[in-house]
């Protein structure tokens, strides 16, 4: 890797809650200079002062025997570089295991996750791979549907803590573990967080063939101001199941009309977000097909990073 660390002041265990810090993290890294961005991001995270960071190569199982013992020697070297230039960004009291692995990237990263029980997986998301990524997704995606558990996707260099954060959410309870996660990942003081609702009119043409233009701009405002109340209730709930109080996790709402990636897409780049927050949808195995979903692309087109939740991942 090319790029270089440099000092950071860290949030580690002091101001930040025990409940709130994360205890088990998972830190896949392909050694490519890109991975000196998830380490960066790493350093600024709030860990717990007894916390374990697992660092994680995966050597790919298609290399012959002697190409995989040698690469093997060469990630044992590389991560151990690594584990010293971590330990002068985070508190040191915390544990960090570096490991080597052959096979699978998401396969593997998945399973390791659920042995280290890891509360949020934190990686790079590659790119140039058009082709194979619109048939079979991106390792990122791969991991969130396989490891069923939060993961930060990161691409952006990581100078300080995330800045200007967006929360796109849906009316479901989806959202409330969305929120919860973002809670711990950015600890206080928070910034405002720009929270995106899209909203639509399924078949409009066919439930309302015979209306004019005002007559449907009016629809949509109805549908605008019942969506606007119900996100409101919503993030109050979610702020009260999360045991924060509303002035501790201040933002700004925008309810649009369209397309949940269009309004999300345009609301990130015009806000120049440098982190994304999604729900994804308690759909599970064959049945849960992330690539092509919204989640899915909003992962491949975001600028910033992604930290994506899946049902059930907050409550670890």
């Amino acid at each position: 890797m090319t790029e270089a660390f440099t000092k950071r002041k860290t949030p580690g265990g002091s101001g930040v809650p025990a409940s709130r810090a994360f205890h088990s993290l998972l830190v896949p890294v392909d050694l490519t200079p890109s991975s000196d961005r998830v380490l960066g991001r790493l350093s600024l995270l709030p860990v717990a002062d007894d916390g374990r960071v697992t660092l994680l190569h995966v050597v790919p199982a298609s290399l012959a025997a002697s190409e995989q013992r040698r690469a093997e020697r060469d990630a044992h070297k590389a991560l151990a570089v690594e584990v010293r230039h971590l330990r002068q960004q985070i508190h040191r009291k915390i544990s960090i295991e570096p490991l080597v692995e052959i096979g699978a990237a998401a396969k593997q990263i998945a399973a390791r996750a659920r042995a280290v029980r890891a509360e949020l997986i934190v990686m790079g998301r590659g790119g140039g791979r058009a082709l194979r990524d619109t048939f079979l997704g991106s390792t990122a995606e791969r991991v969130v549907r396989q490891a069923q558990r939060p993961v930060l996707v990161v691409r952006l260099a990581a100078r300080a803590a995330y800045a200007r954060p967006a929360l796109a959410l849906d009316l479901d309870q989806a959202a409330h573990e969305a929120v919860r996660l973002m809670l711990r990942v950015l600890p206080p003081p928070r910034p405002r967080v720009e929270v995106m609702h899209a909203f639509d009119v399924p078949y409009q043409a066919l439930i309302y063939p015979s209306l004019s233009e005002d007559e449907a701009e009016d629809a949509k405002d109805e549908l605008r101001a019942s969506a606007s109340h119900e996100l409101a209730k919503l993030l109050a709930t979610a702020l009260a199941k999360a045991g924060a109080r509303p002035e501790d996790a201040p933002w700004k709402t925008h309810v649009r009309y369209g397309s949940a990636r269009s309004v999300v897409e345009k609301a990130v780049n015009k806000a120049e977000a440098d982190l994304l927050v999604l729900g994804t949808h308690g759909r599970s195995g064959a049945a849960y097909v992330f690539l092509g979903t919204v989640a899915g692309d909003l992962l491949r087109a975001a600028r910033c990073d992604v930290l994506v939740v899946p049902p059930g991942a907050a409550r670890d």
